[in-house]
């Protein structure tokens, strides 16, 4: 009865081996598996991150665009050559994309056409810490006159009548790197 027992335990001691190699193999496949999944949601998160960069970015730039705006005394004469403080609605363009809408633009157009808000402190590098600091480069924006709604329907006899100039600002601000650029458009109405 010894010698039995003594043959089924040499016998199983090659079955612990494959079962201990196949769990082995089992936790390497579900840590591979995991560590797949946390980098993929690390990649989402930055990606996230960078979009929201260029979001504020670009509000940054529309703020700015109202602020300067604002501070007019006079109202402008818009202009259709390059750099204007304000464009005529239809923005002049020496290239084919003037169909293409402007988050298509590439950087060449917004350099020669928009203005580059820069605040208080210089966006890129500033030094502050702030999440804007960290934008690949400063926001760009430009303004357009939209249209002039007069107050009244008749004119008074002393002159014009007192109007509203609408604006049309559109900005485009870039996150931490070139491949994430969000434009947005705010309308903005000013009385002279």
């Amino acid at each position: 009865m010894k010698l039995f027992q003594f043959r089924s335990d040499r016998r199983q001691h090659g079955a612990v081996m494959v079962v201990s190699l196949l769990l082995l193999l089992i936790m390497t496949i579900l840590a591979l598996g995991a560590s797949q999944t946390t980098r993929m949601q690390e990649r989402m998160a930055g990606n996230a991150r960078d979009h929201d960069l260029a979001l504020q970015s670009a509000e940054a730039g529309v703020r700015g665009a109202e602020r300067s705006i604002k501070a007019l005394t006079l109202a402008p004469v818009p202009c259709t050559s390059v750099k204007c403080d304000v464009f005529e609605l239809n923005i002049p363009e020496n290239d084919k994309s003037q169909s293409k809408p402007m988050i298509y633009r590439d950087q060449e157009w917004w350099d020669s056409v928009a203005q580059s808000y820069t605040g208080s402190t210089n966006i890129k590098g500033s030094g502050t810490g702030d999440e804007i600091g960290m934008a690949k480069e400063n926001p760009q924006f430009l303004i357009e006159e939209f249209e002039e709604v007069p107050d009244a329907l008749s004119v008074p006899p002393s002159g014009p009548p007192p109007s509203k100039i609408y604006y049309r600002i559109t900005s485009r601000g870039v996150g931490g790197t070139a491949q994430s650029a969000v434009v947005i458009q705010s309308t903005w109405a000013r009385r002279f």
